[in-house]
């Protein structure tokens, strides 16, 4: 039944990017990279229904993703809906996120990428996982060309989980280079390689543009950022007590936070990151609700995140 509702309740606060007529259907718009502008573009950039349809099933897909990881590497004490739903709610608040945007691409195919690299300690090979993880990262940016600063990300998971090595990093390398290729290939029969390249380097170095806040928001966001590091500080508590490849996991997650809030701190990105800058939150907010003794608390900061999210959709 819980994994029924998270859907539903993650539709209730789309109904305005379904209704928001008089916008362009895709966020942010410009000039993008060639899958975006070939596969996504041409099918979801002509309705406002349809584009809020796709960044909604997105939506869903990269937040039951999340659940699994959470799932799969048992970073909870009990199954549990909590990951989905927390991530639902973290990029439900501002409606600009929600309207489809390639990020919203990016981030499942990152995310895909760390839940391979996550996998990788337990298999006996290491290096297969790291090429599919480089695989899917590239990918995504080919939707997201500023992806690519992420990168580090991959390289600190190998680090963290110990399966850096040189033939991991080379295969990881491989599997980011390979769509690449692919794409190059594809320009260099239809068209120029130049001409990629152009694409490539518009989208790497765009403005994308700083996104106005109001009264509302610069409440709302203090208050996500300290209910976060309430969490941080519970799971730092928390790690001696679990086992030592969760541990590890769980650097994972809190490097996840830490690089990709570095990155908002910088020119290039704005509001538009949040589908990323979510993941690391959901899974820390989840493992906080899952320690705490007191129902009463737990089901008080579901609520609080709730009101939370709709307050500043109806207020901004």
């Amino acid at each position: 039944m819980a994994f029924i509702l998270v859907p539903f309740i993650l539709l209730l606060f789309w109904v305005r990017v379904f209704l928001f007529e008089g916008v362009q259907p895709i966020s942010f718009d410009g000039i993008h990279m060639p899958l975006w502008e070939w596969l996504v573009r041409p099918v979801f950039g002509q309705s406002v229904f349809w584009a809020a349809v796709f960044s909604y099933i997105l939506a869903v897909l990269t937040a039951f993703t999340v659940n699994r990881v959470v799932g799969r590497y048992g970073l909870l004490s009990k199954q549990s809906v909590l990951p989905a739903l927390i991530f639902g709610l973290l990029v439900s608040g501002f409606l600009s996120v929600q309207r489809l945007h390639m990020v919203w691409m990016f981030a499942l195919f990152f995310l895909l990428g760390i839940e391979r690299i996550m996998g990788a300690p337990a298999s006996s090979r290491k290096e297969v996982r790291c090429f599919d993880a480089g695989v899917l990262f590239g990918v995504g940016v080919l939707f997201y060309a500023k992806g690519v600063y992420l990168y580090p990300m991959i390289v600190v998971a190998m680090g963290v989980l110990r399966v850096l090595s040189v033939r991991s990093f080379i295969a990881v390398v491989l599997g980011l280079l390979l769509p690449f290729m692919l794409s190059a290939g594809y320009f260099f029969v239809f068209s120029s390689v130049e001409e990629f390249g152009v694409y490539f380097v518009l989208n790497l170095f765009s403005n994308t543009g700083q996104f106005g806040h109001n009264l509302v928001s610069q409440i709302y966001l203090p208050v996500v950022i300290l209910v976060t590091l309430i969490g941080l500080i519970t799971l730092v508590r928390y790690i001696p007590t679990q086992k030592i490849i969760t541990r590890k996991h769980f650097r994972v997650v809190v490097w996840l936070i830490l690089v990709s809030a570095a990155l908002c701190l910088t020119p290039y990105f704005s509001v538009e990151l949040t589908p990323i800058v979510a993941i690391g939150p959901s899974i820390v907010l989840a493992f906080w609700l899952d320690k705490m003794g007191a129902k009463f608390w737990r089901e008080f900061l579901i609520w609080f995140l709730v009101a939370g999210t709709a307050a500043v959709q109806i207020l901004m």
